[in-house]
């Protein structure tokens, strides 16, 4: 209560100055109350009459105050607490239903001393005297007679009951028995991501819409963001609820104090604000000379980043930051974490796992929650920048990065060459000893065979694949069992493939196999190195000088003849490269409006990607135009259509694919080719379907010829 006199003080100050006793002093005042009759109170009339006799009230009373606690010697279950401190928060009074269905009244507070803050609880009565004091931030405010309670963090709070006594902005106090009056509001760059109670003063700079959301339960929830700036920076602050409605009125360019906000680290590190049930707002009159730095604040500067080599990461629980280039991206896995006790609801987590690499190494990286909306599986081929990533005990391998709340990611395009410098070494075919325990290699696959079911001695029947890859050093058999045979899903001939993590194994029939385990995985490359020299990645000639007999002059060629002829490409035709067909006659297909139409089989739900395209060759005697398709087309570009497909939306150009056979060195290149031939309607003229294209490689030719002369 506040510091006014009552009546019986009055009473009692003039009996003793004007030695009066206290019945004819209230003789006095009842007899002024009915002279002024309605206009005057007893108390008034108190002050009348004090006044006439030459009463001096002006002096303050004495208040007898009993010794006070300091916040930093507050435990829990402490009665007849005395408190005397600075108010630094004042948060919004909070109305709730009792048991016994009656309206509850809460208020709180943080109370600072010279030794520490602590927060004060106000309840019902108690909550609307503290609101009829009118209290400001840095108001002086004495507590008498409150008590302690320990609060589900483990912190201790004080709490006053009907029998408490609160004095706002009491007389008497000297400036050495409070803490300095201070700014308590947080500088928008300072902000950390992890407190509990952050207040803020800025100028709004963004205004979004009020968000209505379903919760889980079914019942309906909003949400207000709001950009709010100071000289140091901007953050995203957003308003739940019933206070997203109170913030409905604010403009563009406000200037607000929020007090009572919650931090955390959002989507791509950057500082979050999050209201809660005590956050208040004031809006400042002045809107002129604010000063605002433009650009969300994040966790950590980029500048000052040490990035840590794959290999060099040895212990875990160690806040850590790396780079690398995204191998592998898992689904994400939906689960249940318990919240509290079992009657609550349990609420809903994601995790994701992917694989990154630099030079040294693999690493798997694992997101929660918010995490898991930065990355999908298109995303391989990027670099992934983790700033204050959590290492941990693995479940597959030793060690993993984790990122949450606290973790800053990023996604990164880059250049063909930065992502070289970002891939781990690979192994050559060649050089791969049984020594070794698992490898990573990389190739095109010549030989693609299809799944077999086989049956164990324990009557178990399993799934098997084999196929073949080379490197240009060597070619080896790979094997894949039982599950793992999904990982070769969507592979084919002519693919260019990464493996990580291949078991080697030791076949005395074969020599060196790889086998495909759990912990293996594969990844398409389109861009990489290791394609073997020339435009087919498989072919040789091993008995040029047998076929020579055989090679027929373009100008002799006829309709409908299977043959073969040896002659220079001297123009590629750039059309169309690579189209949707229909899967079962392999035909084209249209699109109209979402749906694609074969002429032969009507609508096709699920076209597939083939590759076509043309070329014309010269051996001397005339021209000819080659058409070449399906695998035989994949083989030569040394890539699937599918991935084809792919660069051709990357690169928006539907003729990207040729400056790959140029680079291969296709044009001016000198084939042997066999087919049969078609006369082409379109451009009146005979075309060979080419069955068989094969690179003329003079040095392998010629010892092939040397070799002839010496055994006839």
């Amino acid at each position: 209560m506040s510091n006014q006199r009552s009546l019986k003080d009055i009473v009692n100050i003039i009996s003793s100055e004007a030695g009066l006793g206290k019945e004819e002093i209230n003789q006095l005042i009842n007899n002024k109350m009915d002279e002024l009759g309605e206009f005057v109170t007893a108390l008034g009339a108190a002050h009348i009459v004090a006044r006439e006799m030459g009463v001096d009230l002006s002096s303050e009373p004495k208040v007898t105050v009993p010794p006070m606690i300091n916040v930093d010697q507050l435990v829990p279950e402490i009665t007849n607490v005395n408190l005397l401190g600075r108010i630094t928060r004042i948060y919004d009074q909070f109305v709730f239903k009792k048991k016994d269905g009656s309206d509850g009244v809460l208020q709180s507070i943080i109370l600072e001393d010279k030794t520490g803050t602590i927060r004060v609880v106000f309840w019902d009565q108690k909550a609307g005297e503290f609101q009829k004091g009118n209290c400001s931030l840095g108001d002086p405010i004495r507590i008498i007679g409150a008590y302690t309670r320990k609060v589900k963090d483990g912190s201790t709070e004080v709490h006053l009951g009907i029998r408490s006594n609160l004095q706002i902005r009491p007389s008497g106090i000297k400036n050495e028995d409070l803490p300095e009056s201070k700014d308590s509001f947080f500088k928008i760059n300072e902000i950390k991501g992890s407190e509990v109670d952050v207040s803020i003063k800025g100028q709004i700079t963004q205004v979004d819409d009020i968000l209505e959301f379903e919760r889980k339960d079914g019942s309906k929830g909003t949400k207000r963001g709001l950009i709010i700036g100071d000289e140091t920076g901007e953050v995203l602050v957003n308003f739940w609820n019933e206070k997203s409605s109170q913030v409905k009125d604010l403009e563009l360019g406000d200037i607000v104090s929020v007090i009572g906000l919650s931090s955390k680290i959002g989507l791509k590190g950057l500082i979050e604000l999050h209201s809660n049930r005590f956050t208040n707002f004031t809006k400042e009159e002045t809107k002129a000379d604010f000063i605002v730095k433009k650009g969300l604040v994040g966790t950590i500067s980029k500048e000052s980043l040490k990035v840590s080599k794959l290999n060099e990461i040895s212990k875990i629980n160690q806040l850590i930051s790396v780079k690398g280039l995204i191998i592998k991206v898992y689904p994400i896995h939906e689960f249940s974490r318990q919240t509290g006790s079992k009657e609550k609801a349990q609420n809903k987590g994601k995790v994701q796992n992917i694989i990154i690499s630099d030079d040294s190494c693999l690493m798997r990286i694992v997101l929660w929650d918010d995490k898991t909306a930065l990355i999908d599986s298109k995303d391989t081929d990027k670099i992934l920048s983790i700033i204050n990533g959590n290492t941990r005990k693995g479940r597959i391998t030793d060690i993993e990065i984790h990122c949450g709340n606290q973790t800053q990611v990023d996604l990164e395009e880059v250049e063909i060459d930065v992502v070289k410098q970002y891939q781990v070494k690979f192994t050559n075919l060649n050089d791969i000893t049984p020594t070794e325990i698992s490898v990573n290699v990389r190739g095109v696959i010549t030989e693609f065979n299809p799944v077999q079911e086989i049956t164990t001695k324990e009557n178990e029947t399993i799934k098997l694949q084999r196929f073949k890859i080379n490197d240009q050093t060597a070619e080896i058999k790979i094997t894949c069992w039982r599950d793992n045979v999904q990982k070769l899903a969507n592979l084919g001939g002519g693919e260019r493939i990464e493996i990580y993590q291949a078991k080697v194994k030791e076949d005395s029939g074969y020599g060196h196999e790889l086998i495909i385990t759990g912990n293996s995985f594969l990844k398409k490359a389109i861009h990489n190195d290791m394609t073997p020299q020339g435009f087919v990645p498989s072919s040789t000639i091993s008995n040029l000088g047998s076929q020579i007999h055989m090679i027929n002059d373009i100008e002799d060629i006829k309709e409908d003849e299977i043959v073969t002829i040896q002659g220079t490409v001297v123009k590629l035709n750039e059309t169309q490269f690579v189209y949707s067909s229909c899967p079962e006659c392999k035909k084209k297909v249209n699109k109209q409006d979402k749906l694609y139409v074969c002429k032969e089989h009507g609508a096709v739900e699920k076209p597939i990607n083939r590759i076509l395209f043309s070329f014309i060759v010269n051996d001397g005697t005339g021209n000819v135009n080659i058409l070449c398709a399906g695998k035989l087309a994949e083989m030569i570009i040394g890539m699937s259509a599918d991935a084809v497909s792919r660069m051709v939306d990357e690169q928006e150009s539907e003729k990207a694919p040729y400056s790959i056979l140029r680079n291969k060195g296709f044009e001016n290149s000198e084939l042997i080719i066999s087919g049969k031939v078609n006369k082409n309607q379109y451009i009146n003229s005979l075309e060979i379907i080419a069955r068989s294209i094969e690179e003329v490689r003079y040095k392998e030719a010629a010892k092939n010829m040397v070799k002839q002369l010496f055994t006839e």
